[in-house]
């Protein structure tokens, strides 16, 4: 059985992505175990590491992208007695998931509950344990707190708002007035960034609010001080990324934003990273990092996931899915993704094809006439 993944050679836009096939399957050693992937992450991550602007990310190439993994267990190493063949898991990879075939740590692994569908889940590996972890976590969201959500339509955003309505929290969402219809089916408030009175109308919610107990932000694109004026007096911002500035530069033509907008990038990143070291201030800022985060508490992380499986499993959360690409179409999902084209999520399907039963011929059975139609 080859190995097929989506491989760079290059760091660049959509053309530098390829589908590599081998015939070697990858063996594990001591403590491993190998995992045929069902699904991995199509998301807007994965187009920063592809052009090797992940803050923190320092990769090699050739470089097979994907960030998260879910799959079923096919060959185990040796000194792994927890896991077996044919147990489905999942894995935060941050690189390397976009593959049919992965060696992976054992001790890194979640189980993933019998009957969930892999295409599905895959969304709650990276995009909802960022929405819940920053939430619930770094922001301390309780029910019936407001709370502000920049960047509502996209793959956080979205998972976001759906653990908002989940837990009775009061969402306000900000994504382009293409997406007014998306964020308000949450349940959310919406307000438009692309309209002339979206800081007047955040303004405003504020107030009423007596202050967001948590902002969470995606994007990036006001001012800092405007949107921690935003704030209770024991609220919590918390940044997630800086999006605003890459979709701008796509829809000005350019593969990247340009020296002055990365001047602010990188201001804006260490004017958070110097506030979120400050001790002792009532307003707390935090640049939330998954992978730093479950470095340090690996623990939390499984237990997290296992959580939200089953908040899945209760019908409590429902991941929004736009699309479902093969290996081939990938070059399609990230010029897509470039463009700032997806409502929620896209998820790779890496599944091995099912294989069919002969079926039977169908028995003839006869049919009333339809109503209105003579016989």
């Amino acid at each position: 059985m080859p190995v097929q993944r989506l491989e760079i050679e290059a760091f660049g836009g959509p053309e530098v992505l390829r589908v590599v096939r081998d015939t070697a399957l990858p063996v594990p050693g001591p403590g491993e175990v190998r995992i045929r992937v069902e699904a991995s992450s199509l998301a807007f991550t994965d187009t920063l590491i592809r052009r090797n602007l992940y803050p923190g990310l320092k990769p090699s190439l050739p470089l097979t992208l994907g960030y998260d993994i879910v799959g079923r267990i096919d060959e185990v190493g040796p000194d792994v007695a927890q896991w077996h063949i044919g147990d489905r898991v999942a894995d935060l990879v941050q690189v390397g998931g976009n593959t049919t075939h992965l060696v992976r740590p054992a001790a890194s692994l979640v189980a993933v509950p019998k009957g969930l569908d892999a295409i599905r889940v895959e969304p709650l590996i990276l995009t909802y344990m960022t929405a819940y972890q920053a939430l619930f976590f770094e922001g301390d969201a309780k029910t019936g707190d407001a709370v502000l959500i920049y960047g509502a339509s996209g793959a956080v955003g979205h998972a976001a708002l759906d653990l908002c309505r989940a837990f009775g929290v009061r969402a306000v969402g900000v994504a382009s007035a293409k997406h007014e219809d998306a964020v308000a089916r949450m349940g959310a408030t919406f307000v438009a960034y692309d309209r002339p009175d979206a800081s007047a109308t955040l303004d405003r919610l504020s107030r009423d609010a007596k202050g967001f107990k948590v902002i969470l932000d995606a994007a990036r694109s006001e001012a800092l001080s405007s949107v921690l004026a935003r704030l209770a007096p024991d609220g919590r911002f918390v940044a997630l990324g800086f999006s605003a500035a890459f979709r701008a530069a796509h829809r000005a033509g350019n593969a990247r934003p340009g020296l002055l907008a990365a001047l602010r990038f990188a201001f804006d990143f260490l004017r958070i990273q110097w506030l979120s070291s400050r001790s002792g201030t009532a307003r707390r800022v935090i640049f939330y990092d998954i992978s730093k985060r479950r470095a340090r508490h690996p623990e939390w992380f499984r237990a997290d996931l296992s959580m939200l499986f089953t908040l899945f499993e209760q019908g409590r959360i429902s991941p929004h899915i736009q699309r479902v690409f093969g290996l081939g179409e990938a070059i399609e999902a990230h010029r897509l993704m470039d463009a700032g084209q997806v409502e929620g999520r896209f998820v790779l399907d890496l599944a091995p094809p099912r294989k069919l039963r002969p079926r039977s011929p169908a028995p003839s059975v006869a049919r009333a006439p339809a109503p209105g139609v003579g016989g």
